[in-house]
Protein backbone atom coordinates (compact mmCIF):
# COMPACT_ATOMS: atom_id res chain seq x y z
CA UNK A 1 0.00 0.00 0.00
CA UNK A 2 2.80 2.40 0.99
CA UNK A 3 4.79 1.45 -2.11
CA UNK A 4 1.77 2.24 -4.29
CA UNK A 5 1.35 5.63 -2.60
CA UNK A 6 5.06 6.43 -3.04
CA UNK A 7 4.86 5.55 -6.74
CA UNK A 8 1.83 7.79 -7.12
CA UNK A 9 3.63 10.69 -5.40
CA UNK A 10 6.69 10.35 -7.62
CA UNK A 11 4.48 10.08 -10.71
CA UNK A 12 2.83 13.34 -9.64
CA UNK A 13 6.22 15.00 -9.20
CA UNK A 14 7.42 13.72 -12.57
CA UNK A 15 4.29 15.05 -14.25
CA UNK A 16 4.81 18.48 -12.69
CA UNK A 17 8.45 18.51 -13.81
CA UNK A 18 7.29 17.86 -17.38
CA UNK A 19 4.75 20.69 -17.03
CA UNK A 20 7.49 23.08 -15.89
CA UNK A 21 9.60 22.03 -18.89
CA UNK A 22 6.71 22.94 -21.19
CA UNK A 23 6.20 26.23 -19.35
CA UNK A 24 9.92 26.98 -19.58
CA UNK A 25 9.68 26.58 -23.35
CA UNK A 26 6.61 28.80 -23.54
CA UNK A 27 8.54 31.83 -22.22
CA UNK A 28 10.70 31.91 -25.34
CA UNK A 29 7.81 31.06 -27.68
CA UNK A 30 5.65 33.78 -26.12
CA UNK A 31 8.46 36.34 -26.33
CA UNK A 32 8.77 35.65 -30.06
CA UNK A 33 4.99 35.73 -30.64
CA UNK A 34 4.67 39.09 -28.86
CA UNK A 35 6.85 40.63 -31.55
CA UNK A 36 3.97 39.90 -33.93
CA UNK A 37 0.76 40.13 -31.87
CA UNK A 38 -0.32 42.41 -28.99
CA UNK A 39 -0.41 40.81 -25.55
CA UNK A 40 -4.16 40.32 -25.12
CA UNK A 41 -4.71 39.30 -28.74
CA UNK A 42 -2.11 36.54 -28.33
CA UNK A 43 -3.64 35.38 -25.05
CA UNK A 44 -7.10 35.29 -26.62
CA UNK A 45 -5.82 32.90 -29.29
CA UNK A 46 -3.91 30.82 -26.73
CA UNK A 47 -6.86 30.29 -24.43
CA UNK A 48 -9.31 29.86 -27.29
CA UNK A 49 -7.20 26.88 -28.41
CA UNK A 50 -7.20 25.53 -24.85
CA UNK A 51 -10.93 26.16 -24.42
CA UNK A 52 -11.87 24.35 -27.65
CA UNK A 53 -9.63 21.42 -26.72
CA UNK A 54 -11.13 21.03 -23.25
CA UNK A 55 -14.66 21.59 -24.55
CA UNK A 56 -14.21 18.81 -27.11
CA UNK A 57 -12.82 16.46 -24.48
CA UNK A 58 -15.68 17.36 -22.13
CA UNK A 59 -18.21 16.23 -24.74
CA UNK A 60 -16.30 13.02 -25.51
CA UNK A 61 -15.59 12.05 -21.90
CA UNK A 62 -18.07 10.35 -19.60
CA UNK A 63 -18.04 12.75 -16.70
CA UNK A 64 -21.72 13.61 -16.37
CA UNK A 65 -21.65 13.60 -12.58
CA UNK A 66 -18.66 15.97 -12.50
CA UNK A 67 -20.52 18.67 -14.41
CA UNK A 68 -23.56 18.33 -12.16
CA UNK A 69 -21.48 19.05 -9.06
CA UNK A 70 -21.79 22.76 -8.26
CA UNK A 71 -18.46 22.63 -6.43
CA UNK A 72 -16.68 21.83 -9.70
CA UNK A 73 -17.92 25.08 -11.20
CA UNK A 74 -17.33 27.09 -8.02
CA UNK A 75 -13.76 25.88 -7.47
CA UNK A 76 -12.90 26.09 -11.19
CA UNK A 77 -14.17 29.67 -11.41
CA UNK A 78 -12.47 30.69 -8.14
CA UNK A 79 -9.15 29.27 -9.33
CA UNK A 80 -9.66 30.52 -12.88
CA UNK A 81 -9.83 34.20 -11.91
CA UNK A 82 -6.30 34.44 -10.37
CA UNK A 83 -5.06 32.07 -13.08
CA UNK A 84 -6.34 34.37 -15.84
CA UNK A 85 -4.90 37.41 -14.06
CA UNK A 86 -1.51 35.67 -13.77
CA UNK A 87 -1.29 35.05 -17.52
CA UNK A 88 -2.36 38.59 -18.35
CA UNK A 89 0.25 40.03 -15.98
CA UNK A 90 3.04 37.63 -16.97
CA UNK A 91 2.59 38.15 -20.70
CA UNK A 92 2.35 41.90 -20.25
CA UNK A 93 5.59 41.83 -18.27
CA UNK A 94 7.38 39.83 -20.98
CA UNK A 95 7.23 42.87 -23.24
CA UNK A 96 9.94 44.58 -21.18
CA UNK A 97 11.87 41.80 -19.38
CA UNK A 98 13.73 38.71 -20.55
CA UNK A 99 12.28 35.18 -20.42
CA UNK A 100 14.91 34.25 -17.80
CA UNK A 101 14.00 37.14 -15.48
CA UNK A 102 10.31 36.47 -16.03
CA UNK A 103 10.87 32.85 -15.04
CA UNK A 104 12.71 33.93 -11.88
CA UNK A 105 10.02 36.37 -10.79
CA UNK A 106 7.23 33.90 -11.57
CA UNK A 107 9.08 31.35 -9.44
CA UNK A 108 8.71 33.56 -6.38
CA UNK A 109 5.34 31.89 -5.86
CA UNK A 110 7.36 29.12 -4.18
CA UNK A 111 7.67 31.22 -1.03
CA UNK A 112 4.21 32.78 -1.31
CA UNK A 113 2.35 29.45 -1.41
CA UNK A 114 3.27 28.14 2.07
CA UNK A 115 2.46 31.51 3.62
CA UNK A 116 -0.95 31.73 1.92
CA UNK A 117 -1.70 28.05 2.61
CA UNK A 118 -0.86 28.49 6.31
CA UNK A 119 -3.10 31.55 6.54
CA UNK A 120 -6.06 29.71 4.98
CA UNK A 121 -5.70 26.23 6.49
CA UNK A 122 -4.13 27.24 9.83
CA UNK A 123 -1.62 24.41 9.31
CA UNK A 124 2.11 25.11 9.35
CA UNK A 125 4.28 23.30 6.77
CA UNK A 126 6.85 20.90 8.28
CA UNK A 127 10.57 21.65 8.58
CA UNK A 128 11.61 19.76 5.43
CA UNK A 129 9.09 21.70 3.34
CA UNK A 130 10.48 24.98 4.65
CA UNK A 131 14.05 23.85 3.89
CA UNK A 132 12.93 23.02 0.37
CA UNK A 133 11.37 26.47 0.06
CA UNK A 134 14.54 28.14 1.38
CA UNK A 135 16.79 26.25 -1.06
CA UNK A 136 14.45 27.06 -3.97
CA UNK A 137 14.44 30.76 -3.05
CA UNK A 138 18.25 30.89 -2.77
CA UNK A 139 18.43 29.17 -6.13
CA UNK A 140 16.03 31.68 -7.66
CA UNK A 141 18.08 34.55 -6.20
CA UNK A 142 21.27 33.10 -7.71
CA UNK A 143 19.57 32.84 -11.09
CA UNK A 144 18.67 36.52 -10.92
CA UNK A 145 22.17 37.67 -9.86
CA UNK A 146 23.62 40.25 -12.20
CA UNK A 147 20.41 40.69 -14.21
CA UNK A 148 20.04 44.38 -15.14
CA UNK A 149 16.75 45.84 -13.92
CA UNK A 150 17.11 49.38 -15.28
CA UNK A 151 14.05 50.39 -17.31
CA UNK A 152 12.25 47.19 -16.42
CA UNK A 153 10.45 48.19 -13.23
CA UNK A 154 6.94 47.92 -14.71
CA UNK A 155 7.61 44.48 -16.16
CA UNK A 156 9.12 43.35 -12.83
CA UNK A 157 6.08 44.64 -10.90
CA UNK A 158 3.63 42.98 -13.29
CA UNK A 159 5.44 39.64 -13.08
CA UNK A 160 5.69 39.82 -9.27
CA UNK A 161 1.90 40.24 -9.12
CA UNK A 162 1.66 37.31 -11.56
CA UNK A 163 3.55 35.15 -9.04
CA UNK A 164 1.09 36.16 -6.31
CA UNK A 165 -1.86 35.19 -8.53
CA UNK A 166 -0.27 31.80 -9.30
CA UNK A 167 0.21 31.21 -5.57
CA UNK A 168 -3.47 31.98 -4.99
CA UNK A 169 -4.51 29.55 -7.73
CA UNK A 170 -2.32 26.76 -6.30
CA UNK A 171 -3.72 27.29 -2.80
CA UNK A 172 -7.34 27.34 -4.05
CA UNK A 173 -6.83 24.03 -5.87
CA UNK A 174 -5.09 22.52 -2.85
CA UNK A 175 -7.75 23.67 -0.41
CA UNK A 176 -10.96 22.99 -2.31
CA UNK A 177 -10.36 20.83 -5.42
CA UNK A 178 -9.42 17.58 -3.67
CA UNK A 179 -12.04 14.92 -4.34
CA UNK A 180 -13.35 16.69 -7.45
CA UNK A 181 -12.78 15.57 -11.04
CA UNK A 182 -9.36 17.00 -11.99
CA UNK A 183 -10.23 17.40 -15.68
CA UNK A 184 -13.57 19.10 -15.01
CA UNK A 185 -12.04 21.63 -12.61
CA UNK A 186 -9.20 22.35 -15.06
CA UNK A 187 -11.68 22.80 -17.92
CA UNK A 188 -13.70 25.38 -15.97
CA UNK A 189 -10.45 27.21 -15.11
CA UNK A 190 -9.56 27.31 -18.82
CA UNK A 191 -13.00 28.62 -19.84
CA UNK A 192 -12.96 31.36 -17.19
CA UNK A 193 -9.44 32.38 -18.23
CA UNK A 194 -10.40 32.41 -21.93
CA UNK A 195 -13.32 34.71 -21.12
CA UNK A 196 -11.04 37.05 -19.16
CA UNK A 197 -8.50 37.28 -21.99
CA UNK A 198 -11.18 38.07 -24.58
CA UNK A 199 -12.64 40.77 -22.33
CA UNK A 200 -9.14 42.22 -21.88
CA UNK A 201 -8.55 42.17 -25.65
CA UNK A 202 -11.85 43.94 -26.32
CA UNK A 203 -11.36 46.55 -23.59
CA UNK A 204 -7.81 47.25 -24.78
CA UNK A 205 -9.02 47.31 -28.40
CA UNK A 206 -6.59 44.61 -29.44
CA UNK A 207 -9.16 42.53 -31.28
CA UNK A 208 -8.33 43.99 -34.73
CA UNK A 209 -5.08 41.95 -35.18
CA UNK A 210 -7.11 38.77 -34.66
CA UNK A 211 -8.84 39.45 -37.98
CA UNK A 212 -5.48 39.69 -39.79
CA UNK A 213 -4.80 36.11 -40.86
CA UNK A 214 -1.27 37.04 -41.99
CA UNK A 215 -0.29 37.81 -38.38
CA UNK A 216 -1.63 34.84 -36.47
CA UNK A 217 -0.88 32.28 -39.19
CA UNK A 218 2.85 32.98 -39.13
CA UNK A 219 4.73 29.82 -37.99
CA UNK A 220 6.02 31.45 -34.80
CA UNK A 221 2.53 32.64 -33.86
CA UNK A 222 0.58 29.43 -34.38
CA UNK A 223 3.37 27.35 -32.85
CA UNK A 224 3.24 29.55 -29.74
CA UNK A 225 -0.57 29.43 -29.66
CA UNK A 226 -0.77 25.64 -29.98
CA UNK A 227 2.08 24.79 -27.58
CA UNK A 228 0.88 27.35 -25.03
CA UNK A 229 -2.80 26.52 -25.45
CA UNK A 230 -2.78 22.73 -25.66
CA UNK A 231 0.28 21.69 -23.65
CA UNK A 232 0.98 24.78 -21.54
CA UNK A 233 -2.64 25.36 -20.54
CA UNK A 234 -5.17 22.56 -21.08
CA UNK A 235 -2.80 19.67 -20.33
CA UNK A 236 -0.84 21.55 -17.66
CA UNK A 237 -3.91 22.48 -15.62
CA UNK A 238 -5.24 18.94 -15.69
CA UNK A 239 -1.78 17.68 -14.65
CA UNK A 240 -1.57 20.18 -11.79
CA UNK A 241 -5.02 19.31 -10.47
CA UNK A 242 -4.30 15.58 -10.72
CA UNK A 243 -0.90 15.97 -9.02
CA UNK A 244 -2.31 18.09 -6.19
CA UNK A 245 -4.51 15.16 -5.20
CA UNK A 246 -1.20 13.55 -4.17
CA UNK A 247 1.01 16.52 -3.23
CA UNK A 248 0.64 19.51 -0.92
CA UNK A 249 0.48 23.07 -2.24
CA UNK A 250 4.04 23.73 -0.98
CA UNK A 251 5.39 20.62 -2.75
CA UNK A 252 3.63 21.71 -5.95
CA UNK A 253 5.17 25.19 -5.72
CA UNK A 254 8.66 23.71 -5.18
CA UNK A 255 8.23 21.56 -8.30
CA UNK A 256 7.12 24.65 -10.23
CA UNK A 257 10.33 26.41 -9.10
CA UNK A 258 12.05 24.46 -11.89
CA UNK A 259 10.23 26.67 -14.39
CA UNK A 260 12.89 29.45 -14.43
CA UNK A 261 15.62 26.81 -14.79
CA UNK A 262 14.02 25.52 -17.97
CA UNK A 263 13.16 29.08 -19.10
CA UNK A 264 16.77 30.22 -18.71
CA UNK A 265 18.20 27.10 -20.38
CA UNK A 266 15.85 27.31 -23.37
CA UNK A 267 16.38 31.09 -23.61
CA UNK A 268 20.13 30.41 -23.73
CA UNK A 269 19.78 27.80 -26.48
CA UNK A 270 17.18 29.57 -28.64
CA UNK A 271 17.71 33.29 -28.01
CA UNK A 272 21.37 33.26 -26.98
CA UNK A 273 20.68 34.69 -23.51
CA UNK A 274 23.70 34.54 -21.21
CA UNK A 275 23.96 31.52 -18.90
CA UNK A 276 26.12 32.48 -15.89
CA UNK A 277 27.68 30.35 -13.18
CA UNK A 278 25.38 31.84 -10.51
CA UNK A 279 22.48 30.84 -12.75
CA UNK A 280 23.77 27.29 -13.08
CA UNK A 281 24.33 27.03 -9.30
CA UNK A 282 20.83 28.43 -8.75
CA UNK A 283 19.35 25.80 -11.02
CA UNK A 284 21.14 23.02 -9.12
CA UNK A 285 19.87 24.41 -5.80
CA UNK A 286 16.29 24.35 -7.10
CA UNK A 287 16.73 20.73 -8.17
CA UNK A 288 18.12 20.00 -4.68
CA UNK A 289 15.09 21.67 -3.11
CA UNK A 290 12.85 19.03 -4.67
CA UNK A 291 14.96 16.27 -3.10
CA UNK A 292 14.84 17.93 0.34
CA UNK A 293 11.08 18.53 0.40
CA UNK A 294 9.13 15.54 1.71
CA UNK A 295 7.45 13.25 -0.80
Amino acid sequence: MQRSRDASVWAARGLLVFVTLVWGATFTLTKQALAILPVYAFLSLRFSAAAFATLGLAFLSRRGSAWKDARTWAVGATAGIPLGASFLLQTQGLRTITPGLSGFLTGLNVVMVPILASAITKRRPDARTWWGVVLACIGLLCMCAGTPLAGRFLGVAETFLCALCIALQIVVVDRWAKGLDAFAVAAVEVWVTALLTWVAALVARQWAPLADVRLWMQPVTWAAVLVNGLLGTAFALWAQNWAQERLSSAQTAIAFALEPVFAAAIGWVVLGEAMTWPGIVGGLLIVASMAVAPA
